[in-house]
């Protein structure tokens, strides 16, 4: 969380200190703004892209595809990497849409959970077509022990395909804990955990 609470600072400093700037020194903060506030919650997908393309890649797959940013963010994204390439003169008029990025970024950031999810609603609801079609596949770990129960929770993802959902029967404690979130580390896709009187069950949708 702490990570996370610097990249959005960067971001909310940079926007700020170019509103009083101009010309090359004004493209350049509303650059770092934007790279900031693209990288702020990839962390909670396991990953961490150095580079700034990326971590613009990176965005669109876990944040504008899904629908948690807006669509038009990839255009102000584009005209980013373009005015570093030196395919564009200025990116000044995009700065009020980077200052819009930033705050649904935090938005974001102060919605999430305990399971590191989002508890706001999507800006675009994504299609539901493959959720529907996916296959979901029971595991029960009740009794297994940490950190065995993931371990054998990891090989039983690793049998279903990219898409598919692994239903996880754990205790309660530890367990119910720790397997979901050694699942996010790892760049899975955790969808719910719900209680079930004395467990618990855990839906992980396999990403990669």
């Amino acid at each position: 969380m702490d990570v996370m609470k610097v990249d959005i600072d960067e971001a909310e400093a940079a926007i700020k200190a170019a509103a009083d700037q101009q010309g090359r020194e004004k493209d350049e903060t509303l650059y770092k703004a934007a790279v900031a506030a693209a990288r702020t919650l990839l962390v909670i997908f396991g990953i961490e892209p150095t580079k700034d393309r990326e971590i613009f890649a990176a965005f669109k797959q876990h944040l504008i595809d899904p629908g948690w940013v807006a669509p038009e963010t990839q255009e102000i994204l584009d005209r980013a990497v373009d005015w570093r390439m030196g395919d564009r003169d200025s990116i000044g008029d995009s700065e009020s849409q980077i200052a819009s990025l930033a705050v649904r970024i935090k938005e974001l950031f102060l919605s999430l959970d305990a399971a590191l999810k989002f508890q706001v609603e999507p800006v675009v609801k994504p299609k539901d077509s493959e959720k529907s079609q996916a296959e979901i596949r029971p595991v029960d770990l009740r009794g297994v022990a940490c950190p065995l129960n993931f371990v054998k929770a990891k090989l039983e993802l690793e049998k279903i395909d990219v898409g598919d959902v692994l239903e996880v029967a754990l205790d309660a404690g530890d367990p119910v804990r720790n397997v979901p979130e050694s699942f996010v580390r790892q760049g899975q896709n955790v969808l719910e955990i719900k209680e079930r009187g004395d467990h618990f069950t855990v839906k992980v949708r396999r990403e990669k």
